[in-house]
């Protein structure tokens, strides 16, 4: 489905790669995690598979197929023509991704625009129909409003309800849950578990934290200044790290014991 070969990306500013000969696959209806800290890589790796890479700033090599189509040297008509269309791609601020002076259902419908010939009519329903599906409640409602007038976590499944509106085969999401209260992070896990249990959507979840990762991914690869140091089952990984990086991260994880124990 998604297959990432000795990925390298180094930055004309910088001296270090900012990927480093990375490989990994994501096979069809999986969802895999990609974990580290700030800077580590995650987010250019995204960048790469979404088409997003500002080339003329960048040396890069290596080869990204989805269901074998090359990305990384695509010509720019042709991943226009794919994003939206077949990757789908949720930020972790939603607000700053969104248009302020655009109605969110507009938004959220925008890719039908460019990438159907709907008519207005057909792309409104098919906008509402995948709102329920995300579970904004009242989505006549949420359609006509500006993105100030929702909540985060409203604003995050109307992000994802236009990245899933077309039915891409990928789903790439950086940092997603970052910026949401522990409650409507829980529930927005568990929106994308049900997303990839009925649509069969296979999706990238980056995070620097691997607790939230186990909750969503069957494996992770974890990266570090750019290197892919460790690559398994998230539950491998989480309670039999073989890399020392992976288990600091492990061991950063806030639990019940180690806030007792603070002073």
């Amino acid at each position: 489905m998604l297959e990432v070969r000795d990925l390298h990306i180094r930055f004309l500013n910088r001296d270090r790669e900012a990927v480093a000969g990375i490989s990994f696959t994501i096979k069809d209806g999986e969802i895999m995690g990609l974990v580290g800290e700030s800077g580590s890589g995650k987010t250019v790796t995204a960048m790469s598979i979404a088409g997003l890479l500002p080339r003329k700033q960048c040396e890069f090599s290596g080869d990204i197929l989805l269901n074998g189509q090359d990305l990384l040297h695509a010509e720019r008509k042709l991943l226009r023509s794919m994003h939206g269309k077949d990757i789908g791609v949720v930020f972790q601020e939603p607000m700053s991704a969104m248009d302020p002076l655009m109605k969110v259902g507009e938004q959220v419908g925008e890719v039908l625009r460019i990438h159907t010939d709907l008519s207005k009519e057909e792309r409104r329903e098919k906008v509402l129909q995948v709102m329920r599906e995300v579970e904004l409640r009242d989505p006549e409602a949420v359609y006509e409003k500006y993105p100030h007038e929702l909540s985060g976590g409203m604003l995050q499944r109307a992000m994802i309800g236009a990245a899933i509106v077309i039915e891409p085969s990928l789903l790439l999401l950086d940092e997603p849950t970052t910026a949401l209260d522990v409650t409507i992070q829980a529930q927005i896990l568990e929106l994308l578990k049900r997303l990839n249990r009925e649509r069969g959507i296979s999706m990238l979840f980056i995070s620097h934290n691997l607790n939230v990762v186990r909750k969503l991914c069957r494996r992770v690869a974890v990266m570090q200044r750019g290197k892919l140091v460790e690559l398994g089952e998230t539950e491998e990984v989480f309670f039999h790290p073989l890399h020392p990086y992976s288990k600091k991260l492990i061991d950063a994880i806030p639990t019940r014991d180690k806030k007792q124990t603070e002073p």
